[in-house]
């Protein structure tokens, strides 16, 4: 998605994002490892930090269960700005930073590519933008490809960053010592895997998602809570309902839901828990029956037939293991915000203001 050029607020951008995401996925993942092979040697790094901004930090909260699992590297996943001004000067020689950013483009995470590789940390790009001044900020890039659905939510590109880096968590593995090049490859296979739970989701889940964002009142309080890798799955589900609808919706970790948002919660709440098989699901479960005792909607995404007692349940088609959810459990949260802003009659981030358009790429994007 290029964000900086030709710009058009189309709908159809965001549902053929929606839709490119399955076939993608069935090839991604394989060219994903061989690039990381092919970049990144030894010795295995000390640490990994995964930072970025928006939806390429929720890439990394998604994703960090799988380095814990695959790679035995301690792993953080950290907003652009609080490691480059904060974190960065105590991070222990050795370490990988790898810097997720779609267009290249964000200011942040150039900024702690370039501070990181100040220290004399290995710093590797992920982008779409190979040519872009993060790719010449970092020591290594990584660049997916897709084909471009045109300015919008992102939602391929998203999924896109995931696999990037499933593939590093992978790779250092392979680097560790914690699992032999064939074993790396059914990990990605795994996740190439994913790409008929995606597609049978999309059609799974779009009827009660569509008929969520339909009747569910511009003015109501939404918000979306998760554990583990939910939450990077929750807050990217809350960062399309602002992008699609400009409405200020919340998102929770899962526990933490209980100490602070739930005294928010009662008529007139919708709140959203993600639930996939996993470590979190019976407190998923109880957090869902909370919301609803309160008298607030209490909408579930979980695997299909899972039945849990909620208003709406957005079904996800297969139940992939958790570090890998979050491939599949976005889809139903991209299809609820695109429904609910069509519904209304929204623009997209509101750029049919040209000003909100103007301060807003002004304050993320590098100049030039």
């Amino acid at each position: 998605m290029r964000v900086h050029r030709n710009i058009t607020l189309d709908w159809e951008n965001m549902l053929s994002g929606i839709r490119a995401q399955a076939e993608w996925l069935r090839h991604g993942p394989a060219e994903a490892l061989a690039d990381a092979r092919s970049a990144l040697g030894g010795p295995s790094p000390s640490h990994v930090y995964l930072v970025g901004c928006g939806d390429s930090h929720y890439a990394g909260l998604s994703t960090r269960l799988a380095f814990d699992r695959w790679s035995g590297a301690p792993t953080e996943a950290l907003p652009s700005l609080e490691f480059a001004r904060y974190v960065v000067a105590g991070a222990p020689a050795g370490a990988w930073v790898v810097c997720v950013s779609n267009s290249g483009r964000v200011a942040r995470t150039v900024e702690a590519a370039e501070r990181a590789r100040g220290r004399g940390l290995t710093t590797i790009a992920v982008t779409y933008e190979a040519e872009s001044p993060l790719g010449h900020a970092a020591d290594t890039t990584l660049r997916y490809r897709y084909p471009d659905p045109g300015f919008g939510p992102g939602t391929v590109s998203y999924v896109a960053s995931m696999v990037m880096l499933y593939a590093l968590a992978a790779r250092v593995g392979e680097l560790a010592g914690r699992m032999n090049e064939k074993e790396a490859g059914e990990r990605l296979e795994a996740v190439a895997a994913q790409s008929d739970v995606v597609d049978r989701t999309i059609e799974q889940s779009w009827p009660a998602a569509e008929k969520l964002g339909r009747e569910t009142a511009l003015d109501l309080p939404i918000h979306l809570i998760g554990g583990g890798p939910s939450f990077g799955t929750a807050s990217f589900g809350r960062a399309k309902l602002i992008e699609a609808a400009r409405v200020a919706a919340g998102a929770h970790e899962l526990e933490e839901w209980a100490h602070e948002q739930f005294f928010c919660t009662g008529p007139g709440t919708v709140t959203i828990v993600v639930a996939p098989s996993g470590h979190s699901e019976d407190r998923a479960a109880e957090q869902l029956a909370a919301a609803r005792e309160m008298g607030g909607t209490g909408v579930a995404v979980c695997p299909l037939g899972a039945r849990p007692s909620a208003d709406t349940v957005l079904e996800v088609a297969g139940d992939p293991p958790e570090e890998l959810s979050p491939l599949a459990y976005c889809v139903p949260l991209e299809i609820f915000a695109l429904c609910f802003a069509r519904s209304k009659g929204l623009t997209m981030f509101g750029f049919d203001d040209e000003r909100r358009k103007q301060v807003n790429f002004r304050q993320i994007f590098v100049r030039g």
